[in-house]
């Protein structure tokens, strides 16, 4: 088969013009129209008085030291000198210094970062703390005053947030993050009176973040973001409430001790529940979106008061969602949940993943990052310059070392997810395969759910809001496209969408709404979970999963992907249902076509000319058909083509043969009683599978090849898939 001329012109139509994620970010969290704020009854709500506490117990080496938080003066001088021997060091150090020296504040009565999250997320958190940074390096007096000037101006407003969450929302949290930061650079350099003014100033936004956010006490209906420990806008504030905190803890006359004693017990909360994975259950968008703010706010904390936060090891772990989901041959990613999907820069968030290996000592992933780096540092646009972010100064450190970045696994589990995702490098020509099965929320959050019932005894409300109904799906990327396409922030969010099936057009339990919500008085993990995992010889991995509590109508759907590396992957479906139901296999990608033929043969591919050769056969008699599918998106809307396997019954089973690597991949399909034999021939190779459906809803199938007589790769009953943490 060939695309037609019309098809390209179709898809090039179809297609999208990638954006920058801060671009998106700026959409999403768009300012705030003026509300009708309540400012006397809000503020009425903070205590004029905390309870007594004991002063803050700061360590020795920081008590009454500035600056702390990040670095102290000795520290910054070694990061000076190092960057002379480091050339992505020097880069950050220069960028972030001649960005200081151009700085000049822009005078407004309300400035636009108090005004909405958006402008903070990008100006207070992404751009003004590089002031700090370059004042430590240099201590250029041109800059002190910049930073003075910053200040003053937040000394000047009433409010850091004037929106409906007053002095609590998301922005107040970056702007008290710059805050913080700035004012720990110049603190010993600050006029007396205006460090005392300032430090009461801050002491005022710490109190009513706390009392109006995290005690729930503004006026504003909606709490959103108090209700479980993996909020990623939780975790913005925490940084927030760190910076400034922190800076001012033992400054005379500055009685924070009350407050300081409730935030660390926020810590210990928000550390206790992170997963080991350092994952996040929305997608590798909304790790990046998150993930700096709560390391920031651990290292800040164990810094200045001693606490160990970044021994947890989601620390150490976080860059794997990061790396193992960037799609190759992209800027980008190919991820589930709530992720455009589309082109973007190393920002200023991005970096903050170079913690990890700065934890860990791990040269190779020290090396893989910084592969990532220079591959993603750069824009669309070549009229415009590209400049490293302040956080590579904060976090990059070149004493790791680098190894090779080749030498990272090319495929990793994540129990805490459900999901699992498999290359055949780390080069930009890659061919990147992922599977998903897991509950919504990932297993830390929803254990957290069941360990802590409301008062009705039910299990609590999380935030998944940006998952999606996706269980048993796949996704398939190579040199630069994606071509099973993993979706893109939906309006709605519909499993047939995904790629995976659908009964009787519809999909799995929690379908239908913009934003996910949590299944009620049910235990998400019996929904869909993995079952199966297995590594073996020579990269193929073998990788199962079981949703068929997600469907009203099945009382079985097991998936197991066959990865092997090199020459194809395989699919294979084991799907009962409760009575005679019209089963759907999906498959969506910006172009699609069936050959017509007994066979199932079919193709996806691109516009830019990417193109893979399929095969989809099945033991009942199947139509096989293309149709439009459009993914309607927060940001992007993709018209779409989508391979649909149809038919009427009660049970089937169905096997997909994916073809990437153009070995001319074909596969025969035998059934004997419950037992599938499949024959795939290739160029060069001749693969048998015996496979035989699961006894029940947990234990894997048995699923073995080989070739030549040769064991290949086989999923016993012994295989189990781990989840959660327990691994």
């Amino acid at each position: 088969m060939r695309w037609s001329d019309a098809s390209v012109r179709a898809a090039r139509v179809a297609a999208v013009a990638a954006v920058s994620l801060w671009a998106l970010a700026a959409t999403a969290w768009a300012a705030d129209p003026a509300p009708a704020v309540d400012y006397e009854a809000n503020l009425a709500k903070v205590p004029a008085k905390d309870p007594p506490a004991a002063r803050p117990s700061v360590v020795k080496a920081m008590a009454g030291r500035h600056p702390r938080l990040w670095f102290t003066a000795d520290e910054a001088a070694a990061v000076k000198s190092r960057a002379a021997d480091d050339p992505i060091l020097k880069q950050a150090c220069d960028d972030v210094t001649s960005a200081a020296k151009r700085f000049k504040l822009r005078v407004e009565a309300k400035p636009a970062i108090v005004m909405g999250d958006t402008a903070a997320l990008v100006t207070s958190a992404g751009q003004y703390p590089g002031l700090a940074m370059a004042y430590l390096l240099d201590r250029d007096p041109a800059v002190k005053q910049s930073i003075v000037d910053i200040l003053t101006m937040m000394l000047d407003q009433p409010y850091w947030a004037d929106t409906a969450e007053l002095d609590s929302n998301m922005g107040a949290g970056n702007n008290m993050l710059m805050v913080g930061l700035l004012f720990d650079a110049v603190c010993d350099d600050l006029e007396p009176q205006f460090r005392q003014a300032m430090a009461r100033k801050m002491l005022t936004h710490v109190r009513r973040m706390y009392y109006l956010g995290h005690r729930q006490l503004a006026l504003m209906q909606i709490k959103y973001w108090q209700q479980d420990p993996a909020n990623n806008h939780r975790w913005h504030r925490a940084a927030g409430m760190a910076a400034c905190l922190l800076a001012i803890a033992d400054i005379e006359g500055i009685d924070c001790g009350y407050v300081l004693q409730e935030f660390r017990k926020e810590m210990d909360f928000l550390v206790k529940w992170y997963p080991a994975d350092g994952d996040c259950h929305e997608g590798a968008t909304y790790q990046e979106f998150g993930f700096f703010y709560l390391a920031a706010a651990a290292r800040m904390m164990d810094r200045v008061l001693g606490t160990e936060y970044l021994k947890a090891p989601g620390f150490r772990n976080a860059w794997a969602q990061q790396l193992y989901y960037w799609a190759p041959g992209r800027r980008g990613y190919m991820t589930f949940g709530d992720g455009p999907n589309n082109q973007r820069t190393f920002g200023h968030l991005t970096a903050g993943f170079f913690i990890c290996p700065a934890l860990s000592r791990d040269k190779d992933i020290q090396a893989a990052l910084v592969n990532y780096y220079r591959k993603n540092a750069a824009y669309d646009d070549p009229k415009r310059v590209y400049r490293a972010p302040w956080t590579i100064v904060a976090l990059y450190d070149p004493t790791v070392g680098q190894g090779d970045y080749k030498a990272v696994p090319l495929h990793r589990l994540f129990p805490d997810l459900g999901a699992a995702a498999m290359r055949d490098s780390w080069e930009d020509n890659a061919v990147l395969f992922t599977f998903k099965c897991g509950p919504y929320g990932g297993y830390k959050l929803n254990e957290y759910r069941h360990a802590h019932p409301g008062p009705n005894g039910k299990p609590h409300y999380i935030n998944v809001a940006h998952d999606d109904p996706d269980a048993n799906s796949f996704a398939l990327g190579l040199d630069g496209d994606l071509l099973f396409h993993p979706g893109n922030y939906a309006t709605k969010k519909m499993t047939e969408t995904a790629n995976t099936i659908t009964v009787d057009g519809k999909g799995q339990v929690g379908e239908g709404d913009a934003y996910t919500q949590p299944v009620r008085d049910l235990d998400m993990r019996t929904l869909s979970y993995l079952t199966g995992w297995k590594e073996a010889e020579g990269g193929c991995v073998i990788v199962e999963g079981e949703a068929a509590n997600a469907y009203p109508a099945l009382k079985h759907f097991r998936r197991t992907a066959a990865w092997v590396p090199g020459q194809y992957i395989l699919l294979l479906d084991d799907i009962r249902a409760d009575g005679r139901h019209t089963i759907t296999w999906r498959g969506a990608a910006e172009m699609a076509e069936l050959d017509g033929g007994e066979a199932g043969r079919c193709a996806v591919g691109t516009a830019s000319g990417k193109r893979v050769e399929c095969q989809v056969l099945a033991n009942r008699k199947v139509a096989g058909t293309v149709g439009d599918i459009r993914f309607a998106g927060r940001w992007t809307q993709l018209n779409m083509k989508q391979l649909r396997f149809e038919l009427e019954t009660d049970r089937v089973k169905f096997a997909c043969l994916l073809d990437p690597w153009k070995t001319k991949a074909a596969m025969t399909l035998k059934e004997d009683g419950d037992t599938v034999t499949l024959t795939v021939r290739g160029n060069g190779f001749e693969d048998v599978w015996t496979w035989k459906p699961a006894r029940d809803l947990e234990t894997p199938s048995r699923v073995s090849g080989t070739r030549d007589g040769r064991p290949l790769a086989a999923l016993t009953e012994r295989d189990k898939a781990p989840h959660g943490d327990s691994h």
